[in-house]
């Protein structure tokens, strides 16, 4: 039997409890007939509704991570809900996820939503976003321009035909090989990115197995003092 293993967690983008008053709700939908279980770290108290009809669970976070788990007894499509005081950190991947919403948690620093199912992903209420992995999806499109404190994303491995970075002045990783960018694509990226210096920091943009790889003026974003790898 296969577990699909779901993890909250703070991480080094992240404190816990830092952010005071930000009750929200996370929902995800899925489809398993198996085991699925997260971990949430964090404060406050957390209530998770299975879609199932099961009895809700109701725990206390703190400082700890805290795993909750569940089995599903069929292959119906099931919606999570998830009701939180303080909730900065999400990681759901690998939960085949074709539904996340968390519009409602405008305190979210990091988020994992890597291998899943996602053909869309709407982030444009986490202003307070630092860390994205959204890898392994069915991506067509991806706005970050209300990401303006984005450190890291990881888009990899979806179908992006364009990527707009003009509004992310923290940005210092980007991978986003494995799409569908074309050379004057990846140039308008190129173009978009900053050419700010981050301390102790190197930017670094991985654009490999992309259409334009090869063609593309990566000088355009080593002027900038971006490593194209």
């Amino acid at each position: 039997m296969n577990v699909l293993a779901c993890a909250f967690m703070v991480t080094a983008f992240t404190t816990c409890g830092s952010k005071g008053g930000n009750s929200g709700i996370m929902k995800m939908t899925t489809e398993v007939d198996d085991e699925i279980e997260f971990y949430l770290c964090g404060s406050g108290v957390v209530t998770v509704d299975w879609g199932d009809g099961s009895e809700k669970e109701i725990l206390t976070l703190n400082e700890e991570c805290v795993e909750f788990h569940h089995h599903y007894t069929d292959a119906k499509i099931h919606e999570i809900i998830i009701h939180g005081d303080q909730m900065v950190s999400m990681r759901c991947d690998r939960c085949e996820l074709t539904h996340l919403d968390v519009s409602q948690n405008t305190a979210l620093t990091f988020l994992d939503c890597s291998n899943n199912q996602l053909a869309r992903l709407d982030m444009s209420a986490n202003s307070e976003l630092a860390y994205l992995n959204c890898s392994y999806n069915q991506l067509t499109r991806l706005d970050m321009s209300k990401n303006t404190a984005l450190a890291y994303l990881d888009c990899s491995y979806n179908q992006l035909t364009s990527l707009d970075m003009s509004q992310n002045m923290a940005l210092t990783i980007l991978v986003c090989q494995a799409n569908q960018l074309t050379t004057a694509a990846l140039q308008a990226l190129f173009g978009s990115l900053h050419d700010n210096t981050i301390p102790r920091e190197t930017k670094e943009i991985h654009i490999y197995r992309n259409e334009g790889e090869n063609d593309c003026d990566r000088s355009i974003a080593i002027n900038k003092g971006w490593s194209v790898i």
